[in-house]
Parts: structure tokens; C-alpha cells; sequence
């Protein structure tokens, strides 16, 4: 993948992660599976009368907040998606990632992807994306060849988004204090 400097106007970091995806046939194939906690738990009205200076109501406030957070947890692994292939990302940004694989992609391909980030491991991101260059890649210390394969995110969540942004930026700033403590 050749790329010239003004073709990458994002800030793109490092992403070693695994990245599942299914080829979809047109755009109109890609729906967005999220089950929201709230339409499998119903959550009880009456947690809302309890008096938190109630030293017993309080432990009880907070035991609900403690479950509405595992009830999130668990929600999320339950709407995730079968993923037909799996690929390694090789970095990202906030417009769109890089990964490599075993498999030819069209260009114009058009894909759905399950992406965790490392710093939310508990937390799958459902995107819609489009092949946008696909160029041979070299496995370093072998003789494989795999595809390194760019997409650019067509349908992304505002909160998915913010969530790559702020890895990257976080990354940014372990890169900067590591190099200041180099000097």
C-alpha cells in the first residue's frame, strides 16, 4: 500500500486487535444489531422512591446501579453478530482502520465490522464500512503472503466514534510522555 502524505489527512495510531467481518452484498444488507438492556430487563419504578439517606435504601441504590451495569454488560454480548472471518487490524483512526487477511477483497467491498478496542475489552463496536485499497503484505520473519486491506467507516455510532478518538488520543499521549522520558 503506497500511499503519498496528503492522502492521509487523519491521525491514525497503531491497533494490533482482532477485527471480525462478513462481506455484504449491497449496503441495504447491513443492519445495526443493538438490544438495548432495557428491552430485555424492565427496570422496576419503584427504586426511584427510595431515599438514598437511608443507610439500607443507599445499599440498595446501590446494588441496582451495581446490576444496571452488568445488565449493559451482558446485553452487549447478547445483540452481538456472527462474523464469517476474522483479520488483524494494523491501525486506525477516527475515519477508518487498516488490517490484514487472508482473503481478496473487491475494491467498493462493502463490509460490516466487529471491532473491541483494547481499552473496552468488554464492549463490541457494530460498523458498516467500504474496501477502499487492498495492496499484498508480507508477514515479517516468514514467507506469507497475506492482503492488507483499508476501509473507510460509512455508518459508525457517534459514541463508537468518540470511543476511537479518545484511544487515539490517549495512545498519542503515552507516545509523547514515553519520549519525554527518554530525554
Amino acid at each position: 500500500m503506497h500511499e503519498k502524505e496528503e492522502d492521509r489527512k487523519e491521525i491514525r495510531m497503531p491497533l494490533e486487535s482482532v477485527l471480525s467481518y462478513n462481506v455484504l452484498k449491497d449496503a441495504t444488507c447491513y443492519i445495526r444489531e443493538k438490544n438495548p438492556a432495557s428491552a430485555i430487563f424492565k427496570k422496576p419504578d419503584s427504586i426511584q422512591d427510595l431515599n438514598a439517606n437511608d443507610a439500607f435504601e443507599a445499599l440498595l441504590i446501590h446494588v441496582n446501579e451495581k446490576l444496571d451495569y452488568l445488565i449493559e454488560l451482558l446485553s452487549e454480548k447478547i445483540g452481538r453478530k456472527v462474523y464469517q472471518h476474522q483479520a488483524r487490524t494494523t491501525d486506525i483512526s477516527a475515519e477508518g482502520l487498516c488490517f490484514v487477511t487472508s482473503d481478496t477483497l473487491p475494491e467498493d467491498a462493502l463490509l460490516e465490522i466487529g471491532l473491541v478496542l483494547p481499552s473496552q475489552s468488554h464492549r463490541s463496536m457494530d460498523i458498516a464500512a467500504k474496501v477502499v485499497r487492498q495492496a499484498e503484505y508480507m508477514v515479517p520473519g516468514t514467507k506469507k503472503r497475506l492482503n492488507k486491506v483499508g476501509v473507510i467507516f460509512t455508518d459508525i455510532l457517534p459514541e463508537d466514534q468518540d470511543s476511537i478518538v479518545h484511544y487515539i488520543f490517549q495512545k498519542q499521549r503515552e507516545e509523547i510522555r514515553s519520549q519525554k522520558n527518554e530525554f
